[in-house]
């Protein structure tokens, strides 16, 4: 009788053999995919130049927070690096930093940039006032020309009106062009929503603010930079004033560059019309600023579904001869 099976089972060894194995020879596991390559840095246009001060505050939407904001943290996170290391400003004050850590990685991606938030062990109670998984206003700038004296939380006992955020005051030593001098940086993130019990929040705060500046600082000068939540020149609460009326009308000592963009109804969010991301300066840098240098800068046209992808507010920049 003929073996049937021999020359089926000679075309099994013939296959296998091609294929690198006998037909006993169980199939081994598919490989592993290798690695996945990291995304192409996204190509921002610099706004920075040489020989001014450039100034930056940038709402960053829950950064670093793994159940608000983007849902994709390694993408925001490289998103907002591309932003600020090709925009080549000098010093940003950045709000809505959750994660210290992630903030940590951020500025350790930024070559020639160092930072601090709120809590920060450098900033005195700073810990007692923000939590770890709170909204957090901070500060990067360039070691190259920047350094710290000192940093410390402002107006703890209007903690309330700042909705529970009270600014972070960090007293700077700039040296540019031959010349060294100190330049206050305030980053504040106001009380939002827009009834009438968040607006009377924000008045306080300012009154609060206004005094504040006019006793410690009457001749320095000074930024106030952040997400103000409201307008300046009237305010989102529908028939109010703006709540910072008190600083526009002290027009001899303090003024808001970031005007120009309420004035142009300009948004500096892609939620809402107004521009609520705001610059304050003392009269002493009010002096060194380059007239129409203020841009909501629109980044989110380089950016692919920026409004998910990065936060929902726009870069504000600003310039300054020093």
């Amino acid at each position: 009788m003929k073996n049937r099976l021999l020359p089926s089972l000679l075309l099994l060894a013939s296959l296998a053999a091609s294929c690198g194995r006998t037909p006993e020879e169980p199939a081994g596991p598919e490989p592993e995919p290798g690695p996945v390559p990291p995304a192409e840095p996204i190509v921002i246009p610099p706004r920075g130049m040489d020989a001014t001060l450039d100034l930056g505050t940038w709402n960053l939407q829950w950064f670093g927070s793994s159940s608000n904001g983007p849902s994709n943290e390694s993408l925001q996170l490289s998103n907002v690096r591309d932003v600020i290391a090709g925009s080549d400003l000098d010093i940003w004050g950045l709000v809505e930093v959750v994660g210290s850590s992630r903030f940590q990685t951020l500025v350790s991606e930024l070559p020639g940039y160092a930072g601090l938030l709120a809590n920060d062990p450098s900033v005195k109670d700073g810990a007692f006032y923000y939590s770890i998984n709170e909204q957090k206003v901070g500060l990067l700038y360039k070691t190259s020309l920047a350094s710290v004296v000192s940093a410390r939380l402002i107006l703890t006992s209007h903690d309330s009106d700042f909705a529970g955020r009270p600014p972070l005051e960090v007293l700077m030593r700039v040296s540019l062009n031959d010349h060294t001098e100190d330049l206050v940086v305030i980053a504040l993130h106001a009380k939002a929503f827009n009834d009438e019990a968040a607006w009377l929040r924000r008045s306080n705060a300012s009154q609060a603010l206004h005094a504040y500046l006019d006793s410690t600082w009457p001749s320095t000068k000074v930024m106030v930079l952040g997400d103000w939540n409201d307008d300046v020149d009237t305010s989102i609460t529908p028939g109010m004033a703006s709540p910072y009326q008190n600083f526009v009308d002290d027009s001899l000592d303090y003024s808001f560059p970031t005007r120009s963009l309420s004035d142009s109804l300009i948004s500096t969010t892609l939620s809402y019309p107004d521009a609520i991301d705001h610059q304050l300066v003392s009269n002493e840098l009010q002096v060194d600023y380059v007239s129409g240098s203020v841009e909501a800068y629109r980044v989110d046209s380089y950016i692919p579904n920026y409004r998910n992808t990065t936060s929902d507010h726009l870069p504000v920049l600003s310039r300054y001869d020093w």
